[in-house]
């Protein structure tokens, strides 16, 4: 059985959903602005885990995870959208998305968004 270490960019892909308005073009601007998530804590350094491959397992695809950011900035409804083949790295990427921690958004819908897990093989 082989064993890898891996390491992790999340990169973020945000849809922002706007409740239709009437209002002026700058008000929209501001309010898509303002209702942005921003990640403003991630999990500290840890120590990266042994990837073991499964019988049958091979790596196909960097995982996609899905997700929601809540008004008050946690993350909930995290799933795996497109595995990566092996369920030690599809599990890690789900933990590194779960960790994430965003601004407080007053006032602001729920953003669904997802992330790329870029996984580094050493």
């Amino acid at each position: 059985m082989r064993i890898f270490a891996i390491s992790a960019t999340i990169l973020f892909v945000s849809t922002y959903f706007c409740a239709g308005r009437a209002s002026p073009r700058s008000q929209a601007e501001s309010d898509l602005h303002r209702c942005t998530p921003k990640i403003i804590n991630r999990a500290s350094p840890r120590e990266l885990p042994e990837i073991h491959f499964r019988k049958g397992e091979r790596y196909k695809n960097i995982p996609i995870i899905a997700y929601q950011v809540m008004e008050s900035g946690q993350v909930a409804q995290v799933l795996v959208k497109r595995s990566s083949g092996v369920a030690d790295i599809d599990k890690y990427a789900l933990d590194s998305v779960r960790e994430l921690k965003f601004n407080k958004r007053s006032g602001c819908p729920v953003v669904d968004s997802q992330a790329g897990i870029t996984v580094d093989f050493r």
